[in-house]
């Protein structure tokens, strides 16, 4: 047994070898006599099979309650101003908000079926939208 194949074994079956099939065990047992490496392995599987089995660590009772207290206590500033685009800055006008994404929309709509049928590259009658 390589040392990839014990760490894929360690993986999916387990640090506790008494729990491997008995060819596979053996050879676990030969290569950890022999191998620093598989040894940190094995000793890495154990630290953290030891680590999933420890307790839950709890919050020291009355926690929240103090952050709470602590929040309640710190200055409230008011919200930053949201920053305008730099076109509105530059230009000096902008848009009343809400109105400009519904022109768009109607003037892409709106085009195929007023644009000479030469624009289209299409002869024939005009476009027409259903919506």
């Amino acid at each position: 047994m390589d040392v990839a194949t014990f760490e894929d074994l360690i993986d999916r079956l387990g640090d506790d070898l008494s729990r491997w099939p008995d060819d596979q065990r053996l050879a676990a047992g030969q290569l950890l006599a022999s191998s620093a490496e598989a040894r940190a392995l094995y000793e890495e599987a154990g630290t953290v099979r030891r680590a999933l089995q420890a307790p839950p660590v709890r919050a020291p009772a009355g926690l929240v309650d103090r952050i709470v207290l602590a929040a309640e206590k710190l200055p409230r500033e008011p919200a930053a101003p949201v920053d305008e685009p730099k076109d509105a800055e530059t230009s000096g006008e902008s848009a009343p908000a809400g109105k400009v994404l519904p022109v768009l929309l109607l003037a892409l709509c709106l085009f195929p079926a007023l644009a000479p049928p030469a624009l289209l590259g299409e002869p024939g009658p005009p476009i027409s939208l259903s919506l």
